[in-house]
């Protein structure tokens, strides 16, 4: 019984949720006041959501995640379906019973602000067409621009749509954000980028190739940096948001991990610099 417990905690790899508490909390620090309930409420939307994503995902790719040959931490799925740990169905019922959780916390939402609800649903069928045919974006190859804006986008304005208040510092932060998660999202396919090619999987990635997805993760990654310097010259972010700048550290051991495929490092240094940015932007509009 532990065991099969265990393999579902892996199943809905709850590390990436810390994503999803941290595009949260940034929105709602630009909120000057927001109640206890819409908050704990406004989380559960957005990590009801988050594990449905993780369940679908792990349910569509069982067959290409048996290809994987250098599963880390934060990519190649958690690997419990595809070495046969707990049936597939498993997966399916989980996001079943996490969009139920994320349909009803959204329609909760109606009355104080629609525009939560919509955000909420829309998220929610982001992570639905995102693996499952015949949509599923990740085979589209646009579907990582949509889950970023879906994350480092939608996730931030829960909170002040709530409050009706969505302030020019918080967009500014969904520009720097969006591009340096796009640059994550990439870092993370590019372990799988062999196995995702012999199992058919049509992530950009494998569409662009390795020498062409290196160089957009560094552009993109460069274009946050630079929307975050032109933000706070234009003296539309404070000086405070400076602190999002330690990102740089993590990011380029990500880019040097790159020419040397110590996967591991690539996809932990990848994560890390996404979480700093938020964390520093966070840290800094609070202060």
């Amino acid at each position: 019984m532990w065991y099969r417990l265990w393999a579902f905690i892996q199943l809905s790899r709850p590390h990436f949720l810390v994503g999803g508490f941290l595009m949260f909390g940034l929105g709602a620090a630009t909120v000057s006041s927001i109640g206890a309930a819409d908050y704990v409420w406004g989380q559960v939307l957005v990590s009801s959501t988050q594990l449905t994503a993780h369940y679908v995902n792990e349910y569509a790719d069982v067959e290409p995640d048996r290809h994987v040959q250098h599963r880390t931490f934060f990519s190649g799925g958690s690997g419990v379906l595809a070495e046969e740990v707990l049936p597939a169905r498993t997966a399916l019922y989980a996001a079943w019973a996490s969009t139920l959780v994320a349909v009803a916390t959204a329609v909760s939402f109606v009355d104080r602000s629609p525009w939560v609800t919509a955000v909420g649903l829309v998220a929610l069928g982001v992570s639905w067409a995102y693996s499952i045919p015949p949509i599923r974006l990740l085979d589209r190859g646009f579907g990582e621009l949509i889950t970023s804006a879906v994350v480092a986008g939608g996730v931030p304005l829960i909170a002040p749509l709530s409050q009706h208040m969505v302030t020019a510092e918080l967009w500014w932060s969904i520009a720097i954000l969006v591009p340096v998660h796009g640059s994550m999202i990439l870092a993370l396919e590019l372990p799988d980028l062999d196995s995702d090619s012999i199992a058919g999987k049509r992530v950009l990635a494998v569409r662009l190739g390795r020498h062409c997805t290196e160089w957009l993760i560094v552009g993109l990654a460069a274009s946050g940096i630079a929307i975050g310097v032109i933000g706070i010259t234009a003296g539309d972010l404070p000086s405070t948001v400076t602190l999002a700048a330690v990102a740089v550290v993590p990011a380029a051991v990500m880019v040097m991990s790159m020419t040397t495929r110590r996967h591991d490092v690539l996809t932990a240094s990848a994560v890390t610099t996404f979480v700093t940015a938020g964390a520093g932007l966070l840290v800094g509009l609070s202060i």
